[in-house]
């Protein structure tokens, strides 16, 4: 990547931002229990509301997804390479803020080189830290709680998914295409 001054951070979440990682969950989920479960089903940020499953199998699922099948999890949109590269010319640092759990670190890495996703910083959340706590002036992300603690003069992009319709939040987006045009 060439050298652009940055004056402002982009800080992307990874989960169903940029990797549509439910996709290839919910297939794990269905062969699991023979369903035939859709994203669209997922309504709510809460997956054990939704699913009868608990809290340890949801992150299992999303452990061994990225585990051993990170290179199955497809981008949210195509082109998503090229659109980070406008964002970052367009003089924003771009991080990639993640909570997850540790054994999927590599896999992530791997998917995000995979992809030719471009990132000045790639942060790792482990605990139950906010978000709002790293340093960044936007976040895309797709779950209603990271929004709650966003304040001006930083902003809050909601990334719309199933799970976050019935969530009140006045800057939202479909795509990161569509953030880098109506947006930035």
């Amino acid at each position: 990547m060439c050298s652009i001054r940055v004056t402002k951070t982009f800080a992307i979440d990874l989960d169903s931002v940029l990797a549509d990682t439910m996709i290839v969950w919910i297939k794990q989920y269905n062969k699991m229990n023979h369903t035939a479960i859709t994203k669209n089903e997922i309504t709510s940020w809460d997956i054990g509301s939704v699913l009868p499953i608990s809290p340890d199998d949801i992150s299992k699922i999303f452990n061994d997804t990225w585990k051993y099948r990170w290179h199955d999890v497809p981008p949210t949109e195509p082109e998503l390479a090229h659109i980070i590269e406008k964002i970052h010319r367009r003089g924003y640092r771009i991080s990639v803020l993640t909570k997850r759990e540790r054994p999927t670190v590599q896999y992530v890495a791997k998917w995000l080189d995979y992809h030719d996703i471009y990132s000045d910083d790639l942060i790792f959340v482990y605990d139950n830290a906010s978000k709002s706590e790293y340093p960044f002036d936007i976040l895309i992300d797709d779950a209603p709680p990271n929004m709650a603690d966003v304040m001006p003069p930083r902003t809050g992009i909601l990334f719309n998914q199933p799970w976050n319709k019935e969530f009140d939040w006045p800057l939202r987006v479909n795509s990161l295409s569509e953030a880098e045009q109506k947006i930035l």
